[in-house]
């Protein structure tokens, strides 16, 4: 996830306001008051999902079901899980028929897994992911108008004429961004002089990102840049990284677990507590199981709370998490319930042949229609393999617009041969989950 600021989306103050006034009561109040404020915000997704969403009608019916009988959390179970299949191929029936009140947007995520899926955010969730990025990153001391870095890719490649760029300053937002894919130990140099030239009190973006960074300039000695925190997502962060960004930049590692389609947030607090944010959405698990220490595993189910465009309910995703029992609590005193551990979600580095680490394989192919799903597989240095599995619109043409996308981001000097496979073929974790990335070349 990245914080995108188009004042378009997110020009909405009293909303905003308001929300925020809630949040920052919300996360010391005793559970009862968290869990009401769940029921009132599932009672009106749920209204909205049988009213206006034909996909929900339909299912509801078919269940002999009314809003009123889903109230809690737990009256979610008698509906069945909605995957990501079930998006993609009922999308149309998924769209509110009042979406447009909501000034729907259409998003696109390749999730975890390498497959990629659209659906659609809207008002109510861009005020909500505003004010869950400006409360998470307030627990690291964060102000609005404070100054910030973030490591990005997309934002540059979306602009032609910025692809190459390794930065761009946003004084309107006093943001930063550095261009991720273009970080390496040979233009890390540029990457410190714009640091220190606009002093950016914060730094956000992917663990692998931000490790790569702070890595080739402690290499060269410029490990003088501090920031008061740095805020990490999208990936596990794995104990080398947070090492290595903690120690380079003088600052704890904040880090945050979410999904775009906007349904579940876990954030980190400085006392290290990984929170569940209740008033976000409903993060159930399934295929679950209690060990002795009382922790709970299980795969990944969610209900979103604030988007009413597309709603989603008991949206299972393949993640696996560790919960502590709801008694536990964190030093810091909140009372956001507790994840033990995130497991998956783990991308090895690839090392490109001109010497850049590459970390977003997806990118290039986020978007392409007709590609059902994907995994890389880096056999060598200079060979990658990426296996396609492709889907109805998949057309022969395609291929070589692919390999022209990924030339381009992975370097000109890297062999790219692309198989076709089902999705029986793609390698799992131990998990089960498929893996984008599988790397047998240790990095450089």
């Amino acid at each position: 996830m990245s914080v995108d600021f188009r004042v378009r989306d997110f020009a909405y103050p009293v909303g905003i306001l308001r929300l925020r006034r809630y949040f920052e009561r919300s996360q010391w109040l005793p559970l009862d008051g968290l869990k009401s404020y769940q029921e009132e915000r599932l009672g009106r997704v749920i209204d909205q999902a049988y009213n206006h969403v034909p996909f929900y009608r339909r299912l509801f019916d078919e269940r002999h079901l009314k809003p009123h009988d889903i109230r809690k959390p737990e009256d979610l179970r008698k509906l069945p899980f909605l995957s990501r299949d079930n998006v993609r191929a009922r999308y149309d029936q998924l769209r509110a028929d009042n979406a447009s009140r909501f000034r729907p947007a259409e998003a696109l995520t390749t999730g975890t897994t390498g497959t990629p899926l659209r659906f659609l955010v809207d008002r109510p969730s861009n005020v909500l992911e505003f004010v869950y990025y400006w409360r998470h990153w307030g627990w690291g001391g964060f102000r609005l108008r404070d100054p910030f870095a973030e490591l990005r890719w997309d934002y540059f490649n979306r602009r032609a004429e910025m692809v190459e760029e390794l930065w761009h300053y946003q004084p309107a937002f006093r943001r930063l961004l550095l261009n991720s894919v273009r970080i390496s130990r040979e233009r890390i140099g540029v990457y410190a002089w714009a640091l220190r030239k606009f002093r950016p009190k914060f730094i956000h973006g992917r663990p692998s990102n931000l490790y790569c960074l702070a890595l080739f300039l402690r290499e060269r000695g410029l490990d003088d840049i501090p920031f008061k925190a740095a805020f990490t997502g999208g990936e596990v962060v794995l104990p080398e990284h947070r090492v290595m960004i903690e120690k380079t930049f003088g600052c704890k590692v904040l880090d945050h677990y979410a999904h775009m389609e906007r349904c579940m947030a876990v954030t980190q607090c400085p006392e290290g507590g990984y929170h569940i944010n209740l008033e976000y959405g409903i993060l159930q698990l399934t295929e679950e199981k209690e060990r002795e220490d009382g922790v709970t595993i299980g795969r990944v189910v969610c209900t979103s709370l604030h988007k009413m465009a597309m709603p989603f309910l008991r949206y299972k995703i393949e993640d696996i998490l560790e919960l502590y029992p709801p008694e536990k609590r964190c030093p810091c005193g909140r009372t956001l319930p507790l994840v033990k551990a995130i497991h998956g979600r783990v991308r090895p580095i690839i090392m490109s042949l001109d010497g850049r680490p590459v970390t977003t394989l997806a990118a290039p192919i986020r978007g392409v229609k007709g590609v059902r799903a994907f995994q890389f597989t880096h056999e060598a240095p200079g060979q990658m393999i990426v296996r396609i599995v492709k889907g109805k619109e998949y057309t022969p043409g395609m291929e070589e617009t692919l390999k022209l996308r990924l030339r381009a981001f992975i370097g000109e000097g890297m062999r790219i041969d692309l198989e076709y496979v089902s999705e029986q073929d793609l390698e799992r974790d131990e998990w089960g989950n498929i893996q984008m990335v599988v790397s047998h070349v240790r990095p450089g």
